[in-house]
């Protein structure tokens, strides 16, 4: 994220343009470093620095009820800043809980920014390789993103490396016989040989994962959850995409991130041998494409045996 950030901000220098303004989601999360602790919404993890960050303008995230709201919203950003991009996490926000949003809303925002000349990012950290049903959450779009950031599943979680990509059209502009239009960004283990090795291991099993139905089965069986859950707990709000699940509680308790509800339903998955991340009240699934149904089985279990000490 921190070069997909830093590269539009050069290319716009180098065409000649003063652009320096960020549009992004509201509660997003796009990573720790500085520029991506800036897109990110400004929380306890973040506000201690927030004097020192790019000026970053936010948008909410688009609904059946808000797109058109959002797509003004939008314009007028673009209209009152000099923008030199709009990122944000395709279809899923992970760390605000897991919100969905539908590829077609995305789709007329992107078109939005392409009309206008800003760069359009897409931080694929966590919902790229297979995610969200398709290798990448992008791929349900009908318009490309001109950034993609990679991570995460990028090695199966082996070893830390990330990749950014870019249309011909940016890399066009720093390919240039002028020293000063190079992009120089490059840590000491970047493109590391073990770490490029993990990666094409990793993308051969999630290619296989895709191929043969695993992330279907999971998806199917996420699904099939529903009505034994809602049987059993009051929940609103139940959402599946690819092999993701969530739901929220429906609990008066303090539903903070780290509040004490949150902290007792990770007590108690612990308890029963099972890794799951509550976010406030909301319960998510993030499962890998080698669990077993018996595996998965147990997660339910974990859920469906929550105690009423805990949710009332």
């Amino acid at each position: 994220v921190e070069v997909a950030i830093k590269m539009c901000l050069q290319y716009n220098y180098i065409k000649g343009n003063k652009k320096f303004v960020f549009i992004a989601f509201e509660n997003a999360f796009h990573g720790d470093t500085f520029a991506a602790m800036a897109a990110s919404g400004i929380s306890f993890f973040t506000h201690i620095f927030k004097d020192y960050f790019i000026d970053v303008k936010r948008i909410s995230l688009p609904n059946h009820e808000n797109i058109d709201a959002v797509k003004n919203q939008l314009n007028k950003l673009i209209d009152e800043n000099e923008v030199a991009g709009f990122i944000f996490e395709p279809l899923v926000q992970g760390s605000s809980g897991m919100k969905m949003y539908e590829a077609k809303f995305l789709d007329e925002l992107i078109r939005i920014c392409q009309e206008n000349e800003v760069l359009t990012i897409a931080d694929e950290v966590m919902t790229g390789f297979g995610r969200t049903g398709t290798l990448f959450a992008s791929n349900q779009l009908k318009t490309n993103p001109d950034l993609f950031c990679f991570s995460k599943a990028l090695t199966g979680g082996f070893t830390p490396m990330a990749i950014t990509t870019c249309t011909e059209n940016i890399y066009q502009a720093f390919y240039d016989n002028d020293i000063n239009k190079a992009f120089f960004h490059g840590h000491t283990y970047t493109a590391n040989p073990i770490g490029c090795a993990a990666a094409i291991a990793s993308l051969d099993l999630t290619l296989n994962a895709i191929q043969n139905k695993t992330i279907d089965f999971i998806e199917q069986k996420n699904r099939d959850f529903h009505k034994p859950l809602v049987n059993k707990l009051a929940i609103k709000n139940f959402r599946t995409k690819g092999i993701i699940l969530a739901f929220e509680l429906d609990t008066k308790l303090d539903s903070s991130y780290y509040g004490k509800l949150r902290n007792d339903l990770y007590k108690h998955f612990i308890d029963k041998g099972v890794l799951l991340r509550p976010i406030g009240n909301t319960i998510y699934i993030f499962p890998p494409y080698c669990i077993s149904e018996n595996q998965l089985e147990k997660i339910y279990h974990s859920i469906l045996s929550l105690p009423k000490t805990i949710l009332y």
